[in-house]
């Protein structure tokens, strides 16, 4: 059966619109250069990344437990290092800010592995950000995961080869399993991500969030991110 008019209508419409969207998302739209493909756009590695990061096809993805990252409290606080103060960029963020309080984001500590990249983060959550009674919103853990997420990656621009070719980089993608319901206001939990694999302006990260203790876990996440073109300097003006 042929299909109706508005249908083509709408199909064509659609492919055009999408068509469109990944032109400009690689930059095609203020006049750069075209590449071969707009797949080779976002993952044909540098040679740095060839160097450190393997492929979807070598690269065996482990969790941070696996990888050696430490998953209690206490493992987070003697073997990594703390840093000093939220990072300026994130100060006026959500995570940082706005949910920052007694009964929201009470207690916020970020740590650091720099030989490995790996971070964490040691919150206490109070139980105004509960969905069911006493348990935190699901929300809430996933703004947790892209948080931290975005935290790995910014200290990691300079390893996966983004600090000078690229501009910033945002989450494209965001996955979350939820294992074992959250309680609120029950002491500390600990949140770890690491980068999995790089690729072009492409870098996978996964994490985890555990108790205190690092025997329950709560949720894991895997996130994708593109790091955007960098815009053109205009040539500097003499005279």
């Amino acid at each position: 059966m042929q299909a109706p008019r508005y249908a083509k209508s709408l199909i064509a419409g659609g492919a055009s619109a999408f068509l469109a969207l990944g032109l400009a998302s690689v930059g095609l739209a203020e006049g750069a250069s075209a590449p071969s493909t707009l797949r080779e756009s976002f993952t044909s590695k540098t040679a740095a990344q060839q160097k450190f990061f393997g492929t979807a096809e070598t690269v065996k993805v482990l969790t941070a437990r696996e990888a050696g990252a430490p998953s209690s409290a206490e493992g987070v606080r003697s073997t990594m290092t703390r840093l000093p103060s939220t990072p300026a960029y994130k100060k006026t963020g959500a995570w940082h800010k706005t949910l920052r309080g007694d009964d929201t984001v009470r207690e916020l500590e970020l740590f650091t592995d720099e030989a490995t990249g790996a971070v964490a983060g040691v919150y206490q959550l109070g139980c105004a950000l509960c969905g069911h009674r006493g348990l935190i919103h699901g929300g809430i853990i996933a703004m947790g995961f892209d948080d931290l997420f975005g935290t790995c990656y910014f200290r990691n621009r300079p390893r996966v080869d983004h600090a000078n070719n690229y501009g910033p980089g945002f989450t494209a993608n965001l996955d979350v399993n939820y294992r074992r319901p959250m309680p609120c206001d029950r002491g500390e939990v600990v949140f770890v991500a690491k980068i999995d694999r790089v690729e072009g302006r492409k870098v996978w990260l996964s994490g985890e969030a555990y108790s205190a203790d690092g025997k329950v876990k709560f949720a894991d996440s895997t996130a994708l991110f593109i790091a955007t073109r960098k815009r053109p300097q205009p040539p500097p003006t003499t005279g």
